[in-house]
């Protein structure tokens, strides 16, 4: 395993450089852009992890392990109940105490989060919904203790995610199962990665089973609750309707059922709905009609970040780990059963 010394040695600069820079007191020591670039460059190349951990857990006579929870704050806020979920599940069974603090971050900002390279604010963090901007940034810009990056991939930090392409397979296979011939996606105006890659693979597999999805078949919208009702009453009056949706996610889905149960619209009769589950798992299943999704395993994702966090903790894992669950079909009331 890389020490600092080695650091120092492959970057050409003293112990203290290395230290300073690591604590996020570069600008403050007025350390040179260059060199800072040359100590992040060794930081990669050797893999280095400080050993922070154990000692703030031994200067800490509460003996309370601290993990920063970074997430974006937009509208994937009101995902994070079922992350928090996942947490608690995986805290429950462990004896190391452990404070969760919850930190909100612009998307796109995450390079103002000066917490984030200060040894002394965290034992270990959790980053959740990076944008590219940010992926490229902490991928530049090392972070000095234990990383976890959530749904995100990385050459550099642990990853605990899902097989978003996977999902949007099945749900196009559903679909497609299910009788439908022409689909209309309902997709958010603001996309990201996991988003773009179930998106792609959904519309790839379509192609494959001679479903034609153009330009005018993607209805850009709100992720809320509102931006899906308002799509699809925009649907309903301005366009007709296809024989089946796909939702970027279930608040959406819950919007576009309710604007068509205004407009008298029978689901799964006239249109069938499916979409990517995110939210609440109850909503999604006593809604009327409960709505058939694709389920992102997020409590399952959530207690894996922890229990990485505390396997690095414990030294049980030194090199970058990958960790993939497996996406799941919910089959309900909004798609036929054929």
């Amino acid at each position: 395993m890389a020490t600092i010394k080695d650091v120092a040695s492959l970057a050409g600069v003293s112990v203290s450089t290395v230290s300073v820079i690591i604590n996020g007191k570069a600008e403050e020591r007025k350390i040179s852009g260059q060199t800072i670039q040359k100590v992040n460059s060794a930081i990669r190349e050797l893999n280095y992890q400080p050993s922070v951990s154990a000692r703030r857990l031994r200067s800490n006579q509460s003996n309370v392990y601290t993990v920063g929870v970074f997430w974006a704050s937009d509208f994937r806020m009101s995902l994070l109940s079922r992350f928090m979920t996942g947490l608690q599940s995986e805290l429950m069974k462990l004896n190391t105490a452990v404070d969760i603090t919850i930190c909100p971050y612009e998307s796109d900002k995450l390079k103002n989060e000066k917490r984030l390279y200060s040894i002394n604010s965290y034992n270990a963090v959790i980053i959740a919904n990076t944008s590219d901007e940010d992926n490229e940034y902490i991928s530049r810009n090392p972070i000095p203790v234990p990383v976890v990056l959530f749904n995100r991939e990385s050459e550099i930090y642990h990853t605990v995610g899902t097989d978003n392409a996977a999902a949007g397979r099945k749900a196009a296979e559903h679909l497609i199962s299910a009788g439908a011939r022409r689909v209309t996606m309902l997709c958010q105006k603001t996309s990201y990665l996991a988003m773009t890659k179930r998106s792609d693979a959904f519309i790839k597999t379509c192609l494959e089973n001679n479903i034609e999805i153009t330009k005018k078949d993607i209805v850009y919208a709100d992720g809320s609750i509102a931006g899906g009702a308002e799509a699809g009453n925009d649907l309903y009056r301005k366009y007709k309707l296809t024989d089946a949706v796909y939702c970027d996610n279930d608040s959406m889905a819950q919007g576009f059922l309710h604007a068509m149960n205004k407009n008298n619209v029978s689901v799964p009769d006239d249109v069938q709905v499916i979409a990517i589950g995110l939210g609440n798992y109850e909503f999604n299943k006593f809604f009327n009609p409960s709505i058939t999704v694709v389920d992102v395993p997020m409590e399952m994702m959530a207690a894996q970040c922890i229990k990485t966090v505390t396997e690095v903790a414990s030294h049980e894992l030194t090199a970058p780990s990958r960790t993939a669950f497996e996406s799941v079909l919910h089959v309900r009331g909004t798609t036929k059963n054929i």
